[in-house]
């Protein structure tokens, strides 16, 4: 069950980060970034009246197209459950998904938490698994905090897949991640 909320909270985290490389492409919300209090209300508005409209719907077609750098992957459902993490992007490079996020703390074992509850969140988020596999190998996350960054850490995918197949519990995923860090 605690996989499953990590998988989804991690699904979440990457909806939102991919919500905020469509809205990032814009001049006018790239100067918004540096508030970076604004910045989640902004992504959330945003999706929410991307989604109310016709034009939303075709708008979120051409945004797939866009957002088809991460396989396998429903680009609304990527998010992470803890408040305390907002991803503010995602972008494939080669085999490696580099995703970037803003948190409001420092602690270690908070982060933790995190990485935790981001192997659930993942999992829910992906719809073909083999695609994603075949694709991708590994991801790094950057963490800021207050527009610096504070911590980077490496996620291989094999290790997302022995977590949804049961082979690593979510502590056991955390300290992989976190034994990463830079």
């Amino acid at each position: 069950m605690e996989r499953r909320k990590i998988l989804l909270g991690s699904g979440a985290a990457l909806a939102t980060v991919l919500a905020g490389c469509s809205s990032s492409e814009t001049g006018e919300e790239e100067p918004e970034n540096d508030d970076e209090e604004s910045f989640g209300n902004d992504n959330d508005s945003n999706t929410d009246s991307g989604n109310g409209n016709g034009n939303g719907d075709g708008n979120g077609d051409d945004s797939d197209d866009e957002h088809d750098d991460v396989p396998g992957v429903e680009n609304d459902q990527i998010q992470v459950a803890d408040d305390t993490v907002t991803i503010t992007s995602i972008e494939k490079d080669g085999d490696k998904l580099d995703i970037v996020a803003r948190t409001d703390t420092t602690d270690i074992e908070e982060l933790k938490k995190v990485f935790a509850s981001f192997a659930d969140d993942l999992d829910g988020a992906i719809e073909d698994i083999e695609r994603f596999i075949d694709e991708i190998s590994s991801i790094e996350w950057i963490l800021e905090h207050e527009g610096s960054r504070v911590l980077a850490v490496y996620i291989d995918v094999e290790w997302v897949v022995s977590y949804i197949e049961g082979e690593l519990s979510d502590e056991e995923f955390a300290n992989k991640v976190v034994e990463t860090k830079e």
